[in-house]
């Protein structure tokens, strides 16, 4: 029964949206840690994922949901903005890091209340 529930398009979208949440703070950890090394080009989920789990979720085909992954990559579009070649600015590490709280704030907050209804159908209890 609990298996229909994880194979909804829903729980596996929102999954992949927490996984590439997941990951992307890893890499902006690793941006800021690397803030000042020479010729550190900044790095972040792939910019297409976003764009290839929305198609995937439209086409309302779980199985292509399924293989939706996000990739960390080198950011193509960062330029850099230090003597040093690096390409990683503070500043807007900074506002990507609050961004992305609040996806995975939302995701998880979404994917809580579906988990309380399902606890509440089995237990009876609202």
């Amino acid at each position: 029964m609990l298996e229909a529930i994880y194979a909804r398009e829903s729980y596996v979208a929102l999954k992949k949206t927490l996984d590439a949440a997941v990951l992307r703070h890893q890499a902006i950890a690793s941006n800021l840690a690397n803030l000042e090394t020479p010729n550190y080009k900044r790095i972040d989920i792939s910019p297409d994922f976003e764009a290839r789990l929305q198609k995937a979720v439209g086409s309302g085909d779980v199985s292509k949901i399924f293989r939706v992954r996000p990739q960390i990559e080198a950011d193509r579009t960062a330029v850099p903005d230090a003597l040093n070649g690096n390409t990683v600015k503070m500043e807007d590490e900074l506002l990507h890091l609050q961004r992305n709280t609040l996806t995975h704030t939302f995701a998880l907050q979404v994917l809580g209340r579906s988990m309380n209804k399902i606890k509440s159908a089995i237990t009876g209890r609202v």
